[in-house]
């Protein structure tokens, strides 16, 4: 591999773009002091990764982008380019030739490229790794360089091995796994010390958890039992409903029997009330008709003594009345015709008349003068216009020659400049398309990095506020952390305080502590009392040392206690059997007056709250305490009561029944065992709140933490997108810039060229010239349309009077007909009126003869058969009515005799429906009870177990009912001992013992992981050692060699400052030049330390040989023969390493085999120039 180009662009005094090509061989670059050539090295040294500024003779990077001079302004950009032969594949690539390039902005932006493509720091430095051309390597060396091995301490020195031992990546890899160990330690740490917390909770939790699970065992087994007796209620009960539920229905079912044999009664009585009513309703129409027709016998009697005379008169008179209506009627017939025949003609004539005043109206219309006018007017405009747009035709077409004229004299320079406008508008189409797509690319672009760097503020804002949030809340959630576990300490050792019974007496706490051996014991008094906080000091000073007593069931429990003190010698004790004790009481008397008093709190039992089992003891102990609210009171009590009770002030002050007064305050307050219970709930309900305290600003901590991280990454995957869009911007704005001056310049020169062209083609003569033509055309087409209109319109009028005079003839001969039809039309109506009037008084007289006529045959009377006849069937029809009535009575009697029979019947029915429904009532009454009773116990079964009656049946005791009871005493006994449980630690147990158990498996894979990291690391240190012991001999031995051939004689060594210790050992360097004694490096003459060093460098190059090797006037210290001998022995590496020399050196430039010159013909600015090498002395003497 070997280097063939540098390209350098903005880099410090290397303003413009300069290109060098490295040939085989070795290169020598010249030039005089100050005129940039060490540049050319620091420019190598940039490109290949260099961050330290300082390494490049500047204090801060952007120093290297070109500041300007007093000709040039500065650059905003530095930019260097190496072009490397890869064909051997020296470097792990699959190219055979890679360009690596690095960019600066006066930003602060920065980017690498592998041949071309955007890369990283991180891909540079790996391609790089264990080449010999990476940061420190022996491929560029200074003067500087060459100093530090002289001048370094021996510890600085042992680098210069580790390059050549290759170390880098092992030290690379070291401090990762050093790295990861530290962080592993972090987490190992913290791991343990959160065991350490569990551990501290995870034995009281475990007790806490088994009584839990004691307490919700027997609640289980106390749950089925109960559940079972509920069943075996409800199905008790629900047994019983359903027998009385069928006696309902029975008792229901007679109700409805009894209901409808009543109903059915009733009906029959109301059938024959309503069969009577209609008897009786008989009887009175029979006898109306009775005395009718007992009138009508008369009546007839009567007619058949008239006479015949009458009868005949009468029919003379009726055949003149019919023999003249029948005259009347024709005449009206005839009369109805004419009528109808008239109104017939009269309707034809009308509708004649109206078509003939339609036609009428017309003919008036159309025969208006204004037509007529309207149409001449018409002519004579239509005419005007016609002769002047003649006229103006012939005007255009005298402009129309002229024009003509004047287009030809201009036509044969328009055509020269026609073909130079083309070219240039092609030029200004295509720097306008180029303009038009950077401004759209660069549009996109800026506003692509505007969108991102506010995006970037906003996410920078965000994140400030988020890790200040985060921050606080972190210090909330450790501060709140402490709290909980002080509380926390506190409450663990007052819980193990009362489980100790730290505080009692020997004897009560021997008998406590072994509890489990007497079944029959309560408690001690401080454990079984629930005393409110207002009233702990009065109780505390009021029992004493009774709160030390022991409860018992009976004396047998307290004997068995009292044996087992004297048997173990444990001390003595109080014990308070509960159904021996004797229980104390205030009388009425001494309560009515307590109440009557003032100051007065309560009595003691009243006020305080015990075990239930324990209550006797209540009473015995505080029954006859009285608690005031201040001593003056408790005084005024005590004396009102005659010191026959106890009185206790609220402050503790204590006045015993024999008047004894007890009071004051201690020195040191001391906590009874009351008081600690108290304590240690309040304190264990604070514990619970922390908790849930905590776990909320844990999570809260949490939430905060990833948010933080999540802003970051958008935050590091916004500003690679700026770093990305910034030097694509600033790229395609400078061509931006650039193509828009090339397009003002084309629009230039096309709108210079289109004025010409406009003035030599005359373009707007042409332009009127077709406007001419266009106006000649269009008024030619004019005048033709208008002589068709002038034609059209002459027609029209010539048509139009002849049709006004025949429409005026006509219209004439219609208002004639009209006149005869009106008067013919007025005799009509006449005729028509007599006619009907005419009718009218024949219908009258019609009316007269048929009304004689009803009149004579209304007066005509019977013939006197026909008298007879009716006077008999007059007597038939009383005697007929005479029988029905006879009927009637003997129907009525029989109905009223089942009338009677059936109202009783009906009676005993109603009396049957009253006891049946008592009966019903009485059923019913017990059936809502047992329903009422069996929904109560249903919804306990509900409320208790959310159980219906068929689930609980399928899980429950088979005891008999007497064992079922009794257990169930038992147990709710038993849960009543056990008191308040935190059934939560069962869960919390489980909980802290699988993070326990995570925690610790964590904790082991932590250990194995330092194990395996020390176990990296300590492999690391000895392939380091290795590699280092192995490069340090070769090292050593090439450089004694070469220094007797560089000082022609001589010997010298590499000594190792601590050889037991080769990870810190240093390397000190032993010589002896010609002549000279054995002696350190450091006591050697300038000449001989710079000699020996660059001695050292040809060492090191023979054992790690190098692709190119710059060399920065390395050899500057040294005398003329050791500078030749110094480029001779070069040419010893050139078979395997391509050299670079920058050298001011005669003896040097001599040995190159090409030679670069370095000017600044420009001030400030460096220039690249070949320089001959007969020339060089003169270079060097410049």
């Amino acid at each position: 591999m070997r280097l063939k180009t540098l390209e350098i662009s903005g880099f410090k005094s290397f303003a413009d773009q300069t290109r060098i090509d490295f040939l085989p061989g070795m290169t020598g670059i010249v030039g005089p002091n100050g005129s940039g050539k060490s540049n050319i090295a620091e420019a190598v040294r940039w490109v290949l990764g260099e961050q330290s500024a300082k390494s490049l003779r500047g204090t801060k990077m952007p120093d290297i982008i070109f500041g300007g001079s007093s000709d040039r302004h500065a650059l905003n950009r530095a930019a260097v380019t190496i072009t490397l032969d890869n064909s051997d594949h020296y470097l792990k690539s699959a190219y055979t030739e890679l360009t690596i390039s690095r960019r600066l902005y006066r930003s602060g932006e920065s980017e690498y490229l592998l041949n071309g493509q955007t890369c990283r720091l991180k891909d540079v430095t790996e391609l790089l790794m264990d080449s010999g051309m990476g940061q420190d390597s022996f491929s560029i060396i200074s003067q500087g360089r060459v100093a530090a091995i002289f001048n370094s301490k021996p510890e600085d020195r042992r680098s210069i091995i580790e390059e050549v031992a290759g170390v880098y990546k092992y030290r690379k890899h070291k401090e990762k796994a050093q790295r990861e160990l530290d962080r592993t330690m972090g987490d190992l740490h913290r791991v343990e010390d959160i065991i350490a917390e569990l551990e501290e909770r995870l034995k009281p939790l475990e007790e806490q958890s088994d009584l839990a699970r004691d307490y919700l065992d027997q609640k289980r087994r106390f749950a089925i039992l109960d559940r079972t007796q509920l069943v075996r209620q409800l199905q008790a009960e629900t047994t019983q409903k359903a027998t009385v539920d069928k006696t309902v229905r029975q008792k229901g079912g007679l109700v409805h029997e009894q209901q409808y044999a009543q109903q059915q009664q009733g009906k029959q009585v109301q059938t024959l009330q309503k069969k009577q009513h209609d008897l009786l309703a008989q009887k009175d129409t029979l006898q109306a008709q009775l005395v009718t027709t007992t009138k009508a016998v008369e009546q007839r009697q009567g007619q058949v003594n008239l006479t015949s005379e009458q009868r005949q008169n009468q029919e003379r008179e009726q055949k003149r009345l019919a023999h003249e209506l029948a005259s009347t009627q024709q005449h009206q017939t005839a009369l109805a015709a004419t009528i109808e025949q008239d109104q017939a003609a009269l309707a034809a004539l009308r509708a004649e008349m109206a078509t003939h005043q339609t036609k009428v109206k017309t003919l008036k219309r159309a025969t208006d003068d204004q037509v007529l006018a309207r149409l001449r007017d018409q002519l004579d405009h239509l005419r005007t216009a016609y002769f002047d747009q003649k006229q103006q035709v012939a005007s255009w077409r005298n402009q129309q020659q002229y024009l003509q004229q004047d287009q030809a004299r201009q036509q044969q320079r328009g055509q020269r400049l026609t073909s130079q406008l083309a070219d240039l508008k092609q030029t200004a189409q295509t720097t306008a398309q180029r303009v038009q797509e950077l401004t759209t690319k660069a549009s996109a672009l800026h506003d692509q990095l505007t969108t991102a760097e506010q995006a970037y503020d906003t996410e920078a804002g965000q994140y400030q506020q988020q890790e200040t949030a985060y921050r606080q809340l972190q210090r909330q959630w450790q501060a709140a952390l402490e709290v909980y576990q002080r509380a926390k300490t506190q409450a663990a050792g007052q819980r193990a305080a009362l489980a100790e019974y730290g505080g009692f007496y020997q004897g009560a706490r021997a008998v406590l502590r072994q509890r489990e051996q007497f079944t029959g014991l309560l408690g001690a008094v401080s454990e079984l009392l629930q005393v409110p906080a207002d009233y702990t000091t009065a109780i505390e000073y009021a029992l004493g040392g009774q709160l030390q007593q022991i409860v018992v069931d009976t004396p047998t429990t307290a004997k068995a206690a009292m044996t087992y003190l004297k048997q173990h010698r444990a001390g003595r004790a109080t014990f308070l059997p509960v159904d021996t004790v004797h229980q104390r009481h205030l009388d009425a008397t001494t309560q009515r007056t307590l109440a009557q008093m003032d100051g007065v709190v309560g009595v003691g039992s009243d006020l305080v709250d015990i075990t239930p089992a324990a209550q006797p003891i209540l009473n015995y102990l505080l029954g006859t305490t009285i608690l005031a609210h201040d001593l003056d009171a408790a005084v005024a009590i005590s004396q009102r009561l005659h010191h026959r009770y106890r009185v206790v002030s609220l402050a503790g002050d204590v006045i015993s029944a024999s008047g004894a007064m007890t009071g004051g305050q201690a020195k040191h307050a001391s906590t009874s065992v009351l008081r600690q219970r108290q304590d240690l709930a309040h304190l264990e309900a604070s514990l619970t709140t922390m908790t849930t305290q905590l776990q909320e600003r844990e999570t809260q901590v949490k939430t905060h933490r990833e948010a933080l991280q999540a802003s970051d990454q958008r935050s590091q995957k916004l500003r690679a997108t700026m770093n990305e869009l910034q030097p694509q911007c600033r790229q395609v704005d400078d061509q931006l810039a650039t193509a828009k001056t090339a397009a003002e310049q084309a629009n230039r020169q096309l709108k210079a060229a289109q004025l010409d062209l406009q003035q030599a083609t005359a373009t707007d003569q042409d332009q009127q010239g077709n406007d001419l033509q266009a106006k000649i055309d269009q008024g030619v087409a004019t005048s033709a349309q208008q002589e068709r209109e002038l034609a059209d319109l002459q027609t029209q009028l010539k048509d139009a009077t002849a049709q006004q005079a025949s429409r005026q003839t006509v219209l004439t001969e219609q208002q004639t007909w009209l006149a005869g039809a009106q008067e013919r039309e007025q005799q009509r109506q006449q005729a028509l009126a007599q006619h009907q009037k005419e009718l009218a008084s024949d219908q009258a007289h019609q009316r007269g003869l048929k009304h004689d006529q009803a009149q004579l045959k209304q007066d005509e009377g019977l013939t006197p058969q026909e008298a007879a006849a009716q006077l008999k069937q007059a007597q038939a029809d009383q005697t007929q009515t005479q029988h029905a009535l006879t009927a009637n009575d003997d129907a009525l009697t029989t109905v009223n005799d089942q009338s009677a029979q059936a109202t009783a019947a009906n009676d005993r029915a109603t009396g049957l429906l009253q006891v049946a429904n008592d009966d019903l009532h009485k059923a019913q009454v017990t059936q809502t009870r047992l329903a009422a009773l069996i929904d109560q116990q249903q919804g306990d079964l509900a409320e208790k177990y959310q159980l219906s009656l068929a689930a609980a049946a399928k899980d429950v005791s088979d005891l008999p009912s007497d064992q079922l009871t009794s257990q169930l005493k038992l147990l709710k006994r038993g849960l009543a001992e056990i008191g308040p449980v935190n059934v939560n630690a069962i869960d919390e147990y489980k909980d802290v013992r699988q993070r326990y158990d995570f925690l610790t498996q964590q904790r082991d894979d932590l250990l194995t992981a330092r194990d395996q990291l020390t176990a990296t690391m300590s492999e690391l240190d000895n392939q380091v050692k290795q590699r280092f012991e192995r490069s340090f001999k070769q090292v050593a031995k090439k450089f004694t060699a070469t220094f007797k051939q560089m000082f022609n004689g001589g010997t010298a060594e590499l000594v190792l400052t601590d050889p037991d210790d080769l990870l810190t050992t240093g390397i000190d360097i032993m010589a002896q030049p010609p002549g000279k004694k054995f002696q350190n490096m450091g006591l050697l003459s300038g000449g001989e330390q710079a000699l020996t060093a660059i001695t050292l460098l040809f060492a090191i190059l023979q054992v790690q040989p190098v692709p190119f090797c710059i060399l920065d006037e390395v050899e500057a210290a040294l005398d003329p023969a050791n500078v030749t001998r110094f480029a001779r022995y070069i040419h010893q590496f050139q078979a395997q390493t391509q050299f670079i020399v920058i050298t001011h050196r005669k003896e040097t430039m001599v040995q190159a085999d090409v030679l670069y010159g370095v000017t600044m013909q420009e001030s400030g600015v460096s220039k690249m120039v070949a320089v001959d090498l007969d020339q060089a002395s003169t270079v060097e003497g410049k």
